[in-house]
């Protein structure tokens, strides 16, 4: 016999015993008979705990079928048999007052009443919520206190005696014991019609709200059921009309909206749960957008916020849409691959047409005329919507998207590394429909929504021209959070605008074809769920989606002008001409930039083009450049602005890029060297604040021209930075700053260090520095058919990948014709580079014309 008292049930439970010994008669036992003595209680759970394993595991303990059908109303008894045990044991035996436990708490009525209890704790915690506020502002009026501790006494005693001390230990209890990690009850509420539809309607009880206790309660109930019984709980979800509208009726309750969140996170693509094809239907992305559109309140001019719980709601619309797009991101774009669900519907309406014109005109553009006279814009939309867009293009750029089934091989590096997405395999993978047919689950479109932005630059620029209203006491202009929004918006879209995905014009017709079949693919979905939802019995996952991949091309209807077979339609497409497949013959005399390109560009342009385009167009461009030393303390703007400037000088030179860049340079327009140059001529103290910034600018523009020929693009290029002004920049300015960016710190002048990893021998050569046009040749060329063991004194290359410098980072090798000579490594470069630098004097004719990629089907 032990005498540690833990270990003896009998010894600890002596008050459970006695309770159970009493019960003669199952049905007479009320819920207040357990949930009120907080000893018995705290001896039932430890009895569950000690059973809990067995009766999980499935192994001692089965329903009694004296009454198979579960459905019936709550009055009808539910029992347990032990497969060891006599059913007329006499009491005694443990193992039987867990049987004669469990089938007590089992009783439709007892779990009835416990959920009852659950469903009255929601009006009841409101109304103490009530009471205790009422009384709070009674004693602060009272007696106003002086300090911070003075006023959390103050609030402790407005509190007072709690009353209902009774109730709230009866809703602990109840939540203890619904919750309880045991299948069995779980298994009762979810298979008894009556007690799941009670439990779940407490969802949509009307004061169910925030940092009440009632919410962790339910949501811990609920998340047991997922748990243990989760097929059958998602069955019952499914069938719920209004599921959408329950849990957005709760946007604002964090908890709840994690919990929908887990249950939107059950349908992956190897096991869908049909989830996300209910919740579709039910319309959740535009009810969620709608959310986000704005009310007249949001434009008064007022110091404070006129409706919080408007602002509120929409932020929270804002997190669940941008954690929605978190989850359905490419596989190799997921945050977390055990809960990414991939690409799905869901996102890809969000990129829709439809929502993103919401987006863009209902809510974006939205503005007033103040009583004032300066118009107000929506700060907080604009706010909102940024965020999602800038998830949205992060979280599927498909240019990070490798996988590419037999295709994936054409994307290896020479040394057999992962190599970059490119347009002649990315269009074949879309296009081989027996490897890769069209389904749901397909990477995701960023084109129609980049198109629709582009058309509407325009009405951006002139909200990057409307002066923001300042804030009481504020007098100096100021950039303001609409302008700087934008500004932030612009530098991501044109990180869209630079995907291989969008810079083809072949594969935006693929993908309408792919579009096609996907819409037939959904409307025989629907069938299947209609047809199965109109049985009594769930349906099936299985048989829902069963079926769905075998839609043919015969059931796609095509539009009149594509109504030919589909071989010729691929044809079709094959003959259109990309940027890629263009080997335009350029000269110093017949630069890429020039008028019959621009014309050439601009009566086709692909969506990548379109965009950069509108860019230059709307004036926008030169509208965010030109207020970088306007407002020269705001450094989260200069951030932006040279995140713009970087993206542009590293993206693809054979298309409208190459203009973006020339534009840069223009007198007159935005003008880079000369911005910098006299911000540094003109010696002001204190130093403006996006100096730092400018120094990064002009390294950009010294890499740029010292990797590339300006010449060979635009000689507007070359007058920028062949100016005695930019030469003293470049020469004094940048060499000083770099000396100084290149001090080892803690070094005294004169200061001499142990030749190793750590510090650098000040008799030693210094290492190049990027961007430094003297030593372009050591940095490109370095170790080129040269003999290891000679000119080891040489000049020292700096640390820093080559491919990590060219515009799109791309320098894998591709296939050749096997006639084709190989040249140098650096101008076997694929199409989107220009060939050569600036210090290149020598450099044979064949250097002035834009390498292209052999054909990869020859």
């Amino acid at each position: 016999m032990s005498f540690w008292p833990f270990n003896n049930s009998s010894s600890s439970n002596n008050t459970l015993l006695k309770f159970l010994d009493s019960i003669h008669d199952l049905s007479s036992v009320s819920v207040d008979d357990i949930v009120k003595d907080q000893t018995l209680v705290q001896e039932l759970l430890n009895e569950l705990h000690t059973v809990k394993g067995n009766i999980n595991k499935g192994g001692n303990f089965l329903f009694a079928q004296s009454n198979p059908d579960s459905t019936h109303a709550l009055s009808d008894s539910a029992s347990l048999n032990s497969q060891n045990n006599d059913n007329n044991n006499s009491g005694s035996n443990k193992e039987s007052k867990g049987i004669k436990l469990i089938e007590l708490l089992i009783q439709p009525h007892i779990l009835s009443g416990l959920i009852e209890i659950l469903e009255n704790s929601v009006d009841f915690f409101y109304q103490q919520g009530l009471k205790e506020e009422e009384n709070i502002k009674k004693a602060l009026a009272e007696h106003t206190p002086a300090t911070d501790l003075e006023e959390v006494d103050e609030i402790k005693e407005a509190k007072g005696e709690d009353k209902d001390e009774v109730f709230r230990r009866s809703v602990q209890a109840t939540a203890d014991i619904l919750s309880f990690d045991i299948s069995i009850i779980s298994s009762r509420i979810i298979e008894t019609p009556n007690l799941i539809n009670k439990l779940w309607s407490i969802l949509k009880l009307e004061h169910l709200e925030e940092n009440y206790p009632s919410v962790s309660y339910l949501v811990h109930i609920l998340d047991q059921l997922l748990e243990f019984n989760s097929i059958e709980l998602l069955n019952f979800i499914r069938r719920q009309d209004d599921l959408v509208d329950t849990f957005l009726a709760k946007i604002e309750v964090p908890a709840i909206m994690d919990y929908f969140f887990r249950i939107i996170q059950t349908d992956k693509p190897d096991s869908p749960t049909g989830i996300l094809d209910t919740i579709a239907q039910q319309d959740v992305i535009l009810k969620l957008v709608d959310i986000l559109k704005p009310q007249p309140v949001q434009f008064d001019n007022t110091p404070y916020i006129p409706d919080h719980q408007l602002y509120f709601r929409q932020s929270s619309a804002t997190d669940f849409l941008k954690a929605l797009i978190t989850i359905s991101s490419n596989a190799a774009l997921a945050v977390v691959m055990e809960t990414n669900i991939g690409p799905n519907q869901l996102t890809r309406q969000l990129v829709s047409p439809e929502v993103v014109n919401i987006i863009v005109h209902e809510i974006m553009l939205q503005k007033v005329q103040g009583k004032s006279g300066k118009t107000q814009t929506n700060k907080h939309g604009i706010n909102n919507c940024v965020s999602i867009v800038i998830e949205l293009i992060r979280k599927n750029n498909s240019d990070y998207d490798l996988n590419c089934g037999s295709y994936s091989s054409l994307l290896q590096n020479g040394d057999g590394g992962p190599g970059e997405i490119n347009s002649y395999v990315m269009f074949q993978w879309l296009k081989d429909f027996e490897q890769n047919p069209p389904g749901p689950r397909d990477p995701i479109y960023l084109g129609d929504m980049l198109e629709i932005f582009s058309v509407n630059l325009h009405r951006f620029e002139e909200l990057l021209e409307t002066e923001p209203i300042p804030p009481n006491g504020v007098t100096s202009d100021i950039l303001g959070f609409t302008r700087f929004k934008i500004s932030e918006l612009i530098a991501e879209l044109l990180h869209c605008s630079n995907m291989t995905l969008l810079n083809s014009k072949k594969i935006r017709k693929i993908i309408s074809i792919r579009d096609h079949i996907r819409l037939q693919q959904s409307k025989r979905l629907k069938k299947a769920l209609d047809e199965k939802i109109a049985f009594v019995e769930s349906p099936n996952i299985q048989d829902v989606t069963s079926g769905l991949d075998d839609v043919s091309l015969d059931d796609v209807q095509f539009a009149d002008e594509d109504k030919h077979d589909y071989s010729n339609l691929i044809k079709n497409i094959e003959s259109i001409e990309d940027s890629e497949d263009e080997e335009p013959s350029i000269s110093p005399e017949n630069p890429f930039v020039c008028e019959e390109r621009n014309k050439a560009i601009r009566s086709d342009p692909c969506v990548g083009d379109l965009f950069k385009i509108k860019l230059i167009d709307s004036k926008v461009l030169l509208s965010i450049v030109s207020k970088f030393t306007k407002y020269e303390w705001n450094n989260f703007f200069h951030n932006v602005v040279f995140d713009l400037v970087q993206q542009i000088f590293n993206g693809k030179l054979n298309s409208y890029n190459s203009f973006l860049i020339v534009e840069l340079f223009k007198k007159d327009q935005c003008d880079l060297t000369d911005l910098i140059v006299r911000s540094y001529e003109n010696e002001v103290e204190p130093r403006p604040g996006y100096m730092g910034h400018l120094i990064l600018i002009g390294e950009e523009i010294v890499k740029f021209t010292s990797l590339y020929k300006p010449d060979l693009i635009s000689h507007t290029i070359v007058e920028a930075i062949s100016s005695e002004k930019w030469n003293w920049f470049v020469n004094d300015i940048l060499t000083k700053t770099r000396e100084v960016y290149n001090v080892v710190l803690g070094a005294d002048e004169g200061d001499t260090f142990d030749n190793t990893d750590d510090y650098v021998d000040p008799d030693e050569p210094k290492k190049i520095i990027l961007g430094d046009t003297s030593n372009h040749e050591e940095f490109v060329h370095d170790g080129e058919n040269e003999d290891e063991d000679e000119d080891m004194d040489g000049p020292k290359v700096a640390d820093v990948e080559v491919g990590k410098m060219t515009p799109s980072g791309d320098i894998t090798q591709h296939a050749v014709d096997e006639d084709e000579e190989l040249g140098d490594p650096l101008e076997n470069n694929d199409v989107d580079h220009l060939s050569g630098s600036s210090s290149d004097e020598d450099e044979e004719d064949d250097g002035n014309v834009l390498r292209r990629v052999p054909n990869h089907n020859e």
